[in-house]
């Protein structure tokens, strides 16, 4: 017997009161309870979403149902802070890499400082 993934959905229920928290509890996993902001996080199967969302907007303690965005987010946060200095990624900038810069609009000031230098230094030669 294989192990199947069941796809399962986070929803939002917000609620009038918490008084009816256990009567929630029959539609699926209870998550999270919010006492101040009145919220459940319920997760269901994805294939009985549907059923669940109007059955919830039925009852009368329940203000709306909202379906969570997290599956659309995404978590891969290795490139969210551009240019930062990183102790593992301390590597020589490359000639591509140095291109890449110029095209993003990023100013990369060490080669301009040296061309700076590089120019006052010729017109005091020649003076």
């Amino acid at each position: 017997m294989e192990f199947e993934l069941i796809e399962r959905q986070a929803l939002v229920v917000w609620l009038y009161t918490l008084k009816q928290v256990k009567n929630i509890r029959k539609f699926g996993h209870v998550h999270f309870i919010s006492n101040r902001l009145r919220y459940v996080i319920l997760y269901v199967n994805r294939d009985e979403q549907d059923e669940i969302i109007e059955k919830l907007n039925k009852l009368h303690f329940v203000q709306k149902v909202e379906v969570s965005y997290r599956d659309d987010i995404d978590m891969t946060w290795k490139d969210a802070i551009p240019n930062r200095k990183d102790k593992d990624m301390l590597q020589e900038k490359t000639v591509v890499e140095e291109e890449k810069d110029i095209v993003t609009g990023d100013v990369n000031y060490d080669s301009f400082l040296k061309s700076l230098r590089d120019s006052l230094l010729n017109k005091e030669e020649s003076q």
